[in-house]
């Protein structure tokens, strides 16, 4: 039987000098001695290998599902967790995961306290709906997870409506309606968008050397697959947003100086990732932001080999995307206090272009 794959820890913006930094009992007391305390906010994927342990499960069905790292980390006594991932998961399932997340700690964590200030996802224990539904959602959580749910819906609407058009224009239609919609953009969101534009054939992509073919499969498999259904595309486009969310979202929560209060001290967070998604691991380790030296200001750092930099596509996507952001940059616009009008409005359009396309191909 494969090996499950083991929980690991992602550090969503390191410093430029704290590349492929590991997260080790030994660094989360060090960060304590610099009032500063590690937080692991665990993604839906480490939850649901919680559901699979019970009140007797021992250290080795810890290891079976891919948590014992998890365990070594806790039982350090030197780092704080979240279970952040029931935020994308559907009602009807958030009360079984916080019961195994509850009956996890008790288990493998003893000793442990709740932060008094710590705060429950609200859900209706009656709810029915197996799959999230973004329209439906809170206006803060619309606006939280918008950003990047147009971006990978969109995505999906450029491939399957404007298959026509050449890679390098289908990827100028995404930013420049990306613009259009919310006047915002992701440089994360935009390199996946690269990838997904990036049409090869079999053969070429049979040549690819195993670092780029196993980045452009991981990214393909969790960022922008087709769906077959305007439902299904919802779907791919909110567990896309979702992943992307982990792995940026923390860096907001650093810019404006999350803290947590321990025995009265106030310590800054650390915030790093828990997932047991071997191929959200593997896409953070090669596309991930980097704070500048002595500055708060972020930059993306992307992977570039040399036989990416040899296609032509990579060229003009790269050439167009950097003359776009500096552009917007110098520009320095504020941002619209209307954002979360102008996501819905965008997302009922992409929908609408969506709609149109399937049923179009039924006839």
């Amino acid at each position: 039987m494969e090996k499950r794959s083991e929980i690991k820890f992602i550090r969503p913006c390191p410093s430029i000098y704290e590349n492929n930094k590991i997260l080790t009992p030994a660094y989360a007391l060090q960060c304590l001695k610099h009032k500063k305390v590690v937080q692991i906010n665990l993604d839906n994927c480490s939850l649901q290998r919680m559901e699979e342990l019970s009140s007797t499960s021992t250290l080795e069905d810890v290891q079976r599902v891919g948590l014992l790292p998890l365990v070594d980390l806790l039982q350090s006594g030197n780092v704080c967790l979240t279970a952040i991932g029931v935020n994308e998961m559907p009602d009807i399932w958030v009360e079984k995961s916080m019961a195994a997340y509850q009956n996890f700690c008790h288990r493998f964590w003893p000793g442990h306290i709740d932060d008094p200030e710590a705060t429950f996802r609200d859900y209706s224990p009656d709810a029915k709906e197996k799959k999230i539904h973004f329209q439906e959602l809170s206006d803060e959580a619309r606006t939280v997870y918008g950003l990047h749910y147009i971006s990978m819906l969109q995505i999906q609407n450029i491939k399957l409506n404007y298959a026509h058009l050449t890679p390098e224009k289908r990827f100028e239609v995404y930013i420049y309606s990306m613009i259009s919609f919310i006047d915002m953009i992701s440089a994360y969101d935009l390199e996946i968008a690269k990838y997904a534009f990036w049409d090869l054939d079999s053969n070429t992509i049979n040549q690819l050397s195993m670092s780029i073919h196993t980045r452009r499969k991981y990214i393909k498999e969790n960022f922008y697959k087709n769906g077959s259904n305007l439902d299904k595309c919802r779907w791919y486009a909110f567990d896309a947003a979702m992943d992307l969310h982990w792995l940026t979202g923390a860096n907001f929560s650093e810019d404006i100086g999350s803290f947590i209060t321990l025995n009265g001290v106030k310590f800054e967070t650390e915030h790093w990732v828990g997932t047991n998604d071997k191929k959200l691991y593997y896409i953070s380790q090669d596309i991930h932001h980097i704070y500048y030296e002595d500055s708060t200001m972020k930059a993306l750092s992307v992977c570039r080999e040399n036989e990416m930099t040899a296609f032509q596509y990579w060229k003009i996507v790269d050439s167009i995307s950097e003359s776009v952001l500096l552009f917007r940059k110098q520009s320095k616009k504020e941002s619209n206090p209307n954002i979360t009008k102008l996501i819905d409005l965008a997302v009922q359009k992409i929908e609408n272009d969506l709609q149109i396309f399937f049923l179009t191909r039924d006839r």
